[in-house]
């Protein structure tokens, strides 16, 4: 966002003082004898006038003496002086050219020919014309003058110099030859130089804006912005009403970090001269200095009204609105920046990372091989390009990029965790873990990269290494709960429960007011057989939030133990109306249903179990069990195959063949028949699943473009608790 203003040096008027200066030098020629008495005083009438500001009479009278003595170059050079003051330019310069031709060694001829020219654009011709003047009178140093300014106009900075040096070694207190040389400095970039003959004039005349503010731009040029905000203030001491400078005097402060006093030159800028694009857009930057985001915000949309095809408020504009979180009206700015210049290869960058914020990963793909079109070699839209692969869930494709942009760009210490999270997912633990150790040499303490290497250590089976990555983190971050209900499942998984309760116990008194944290507590107090403790932290649960499905769930589970059907019933019964579609309590309502023998109403809700999970392979048994209680061979055949097609080597798959071998002995009259009392049913009674607890998802990249808020997953088991057929 970074923009530099031109310093151009104020042009300086030169054309009507070089006419008077030709003329203060120029002898005063006398006619040549080709006019009479009566033409000659014909001729001194047309100076009379002239003098008297008469010029529609001079003109007639220098006209007249022209067309009756067409040879008298001076009456040529008198016609041509006052079309000049009428403003007849192009006839000027034509009576000019005549009167040369008739007297081509007349330097001042030349010389006002010369300033006709340029003042007529035609620089070219009026350095041939004042270099003829020179040669002609070269004693004349002033007559240098304005070669050394036309020189300048034409962008011939050396041959300007040159001929301005000339004219101040014979008058070192010619002012405009002194600016003019600054002048010629300052646009070959010499800006010392510059400013040591902007000073010698300064010097001589403080009070002199122009010269106060081209020593300001010099400065500033230079980064020199002391000394600038020292220039542009005379400058605008002395002429408070000119914009510019107040523009000027805000970039140095700006840069001098004196954003407050920048605020306030550019709103005075402004006010004058309020259709200045730029000065919006600078002020717009300022603002972005001080974090004021929403006025920053405003000065860019501004500057774009003012000019909508600019294209540095535009981009900024984008920046802003993506870092305040408007990721769609970010979007909109970066694709305007496109359409203004399709090359912009920074405008397609970020709108590739907003279009992974939003979500489409289709887009920012484009954009991001776009930017590789201008750059193959750009390592962080490689990666970016492998990021959008890894939210769109092709890991292969995300793996291979993310290990391109990384041979380019090594020290992305967040790129190489997310390619290790990939990895981790492809089972590829070898190439994770080299990821995630590449990762924490770059940033040894990084979160995300522990995290990474702990799941890696989960996913491995390494159980006590993750305990050891766990409570390392914990002592970096003693108050993550995230990290501590990590660490509190994985002292479950090893069978450690008191040391799982302590942590679920430091938990709840860190979040008090967490339903989720008392859930978590009951479950691990229920594991450890406190029933009782169990209870208490799932009342406690579901009084800090009485729509907590899996509390209500879990509680029914331990009056399904206790054989409180009823009770166990209503809280199946809660969990069904905040979650109609919950699969666990349509399951453990029918294990409800049968111990109480509702054998149609059991039936229903293992049907229901299926319909939302037809994978549910326990429900399959669980029908398969009630099938064949009612001797209903058919039916539970069937349901036992589809439970071994869905679990085959699930806790019930060894019941399941042996039920099966016995239908079909049974059938073939070898055997039999099961019993056909509701016994079987009876059975599974015990078969209930407990709420899963909350457990910390794989932590998002942190440098990924969009950020994935961590799901409340709940961990879903197949495992049904203790109980035998």
């Amino acid at each position: 966002m970074k923009r530099q203003t031109s310093f151009l040096a104020l042009s300086l008027c030169i054309a009507s003082s070089t006419a008077s200066f030709a003329g203060q030098q120029q002898p005063q020629p006398k006619p040549t004898g080709q006019m009479d008495k009566v033409l000659l005083d014909r001729y001194y009438q047309g100076v009379t006038y002239m003098k008297m500001g008469d010029l529609e009479k001079a003109l007639s009278a220098f006209s007249q003496c022209a067309l009756s003595a067409p040879q008298d170059p001076l009456v040529h050079l008198s016609l041509g002086a006052a079309l000049q003051q009428h403003g007849d330019i192009d006839n000027a310069i034509s009576e000019y050219r005549r009167a040369i031709l008739l007297r081509p060694q007349d330097a001042f001829a030349h010389e006002t020919l010369g300033v006709l020219l340029q003042g007529q654009g035609q620089i070219n011709d009026a350095i041939e014309q004042y270099q003829q003047a020179i040669q002609l009178r070269p004693d004349v140093a002033l007559m240098k003058l304005n070669l050394g300014i036309a020189q300048r106009v034409a962008g011939n900075g050396d041959a300007a110099i040159s001929a301005l040096k000339q004219v101040l070694a014979a008058y070192p207190d010619h002012l405009r030859a002194r600016s003019q040389l600054a002048a010629a400095y300052q646009d070959k970039g010499e800006y010392q130089l510059a400013i040591n003959e902007y000073k010698t004039i300064t010097a001589r005349e403080p009070n002199n804006f122009t010269m106060q503010y081209n020593l300001g731009n010099c400065y500033l040029a230079l980064k020199d912005y002391d000394n600038a905000t020292v220039a542009f203030g005379r400058a605008i001491s002395i002429d408070p009403k000119v914009a510019g400078a107040h523009a000027l005097l805000a970039q140095a402060q700006s840069k001098s970090g004196k954003y407050p006093e920048a605020t306030a030159e550019l709103k005075t800028a402004i006010s004058l001269k309020p259709d200045q694009s730029d000065w919006h857009a600078q002020l717009g930057d300022v603002y972005t200095k001080q974090k004021d985001y929403t006025a920053a915000i405003n000065e860019y949309r501004d500057a774009q009204k003012l000019n909508p095809r600019d294209v540095d408020p535009a981009y900024s504009l984008g920046y802003l609105l993506e870092l305040t979180g408007d990721n769609a009206g970010a979007a909109d700015a970066f694709e305007h920046v496109i359409a203004l210049n399709s090359n912009h290869v920074n405008a397609h960058y970020n709108l590739g990372i907003i279009k992974q914020k939003l979500g489409d990963q289709t887009k920012a793909e484009s954009e991001f091989r776009t930017v590789l079109n201008f750059n193959p070699n750009d390592g962080q839209a490689l990666i970016n390009l492998g990021r959008s692969y890894l939210l769109a869930n092709d890991l292969n494709q995300a793996v291979g990029f993310y290990r391109q942009g990384l041979s380019l760009e090594p020290t992305d210490a967040g790129a190489f965790q997310e390619l290790g999270n990939a990895l981790i997912k492809l089972k590829d633990y070898t190439g994770a873990r080299s990821a995630l150790e590449s990762a924490q040499s770059l940033s040894p303490f990084d979160k995300n990269t522990m995290l990474g290497l702990v799941n890696l250590d989960i996913a491995e089976g390494n159980k006590g290494k993750a305990e050891a990555g766990l409570r390392q983190l914990l002592e970096r971050n003693p108050n993550d709960i995230k990290i501590m209900e990590m660490l509190a499942d994985n002292l479950q998984d090893q069978g450690k429960t008191m040391a799982a309760i302590e942590v679920y116990q430091q938990i709840v008194q860190l979040n008090p007011r967490s339903a989720d944290a008392f859930n978590d507590l009951g479950l691990a107090l229920q594991r450890s057989k406190d029933n009782s403790g169990a209870v208490a932290q799932y009342r406690k649960a579901l009084e800090l939030d009485p729509k907590h499905v899996e509390a209500h769930i879990n509680l029914g589970n331990i009056y399904l133990a206790q054989k409180s059907y009823p009770e166990a019933g209503v809280e199946y019964q809660k969990a069904l109306e905040l979650s109609p579609d919950n699969v666990l309590a349509h399951y453990n309502l029918g294990l409800v249903l049968t111990s109480q023998e509702n054998i149609d109403g059991a039936m229903n809700q293992y049907r229901s179990a299926l319909r939302i999970d037809p994978n549910y392979a326990n429900a399959y048994f669980a029908l398969a069990l009630l099938y064949q209680s009612q001797n209903n061979v058919g039916e539970a055949t069937t349901a036992f195959h589809k439970y071994l097609d869905l679990d085959p080597t699930g806790p019930y798959s060894e019941q399941t063949k042996t039920a099966l071998a016995r239908i079909n002995m049974t059938t073939t009259g070898t055997d039999q028949s099961a019993p056909s009392d509701s016994s079987a049913g009876n059975q599974a009674i015990q078969q209930t699943q407990q709420a899963p607890q909350i457990v910390q998802p794989s932590a998002p990249p942190e440098t990924a473009p969009q950020r994935i808020a961590p799901a409340n997953n709940i961990q879903t088991s197949t495992e049904i608790p203790e109980g035998s057929l």
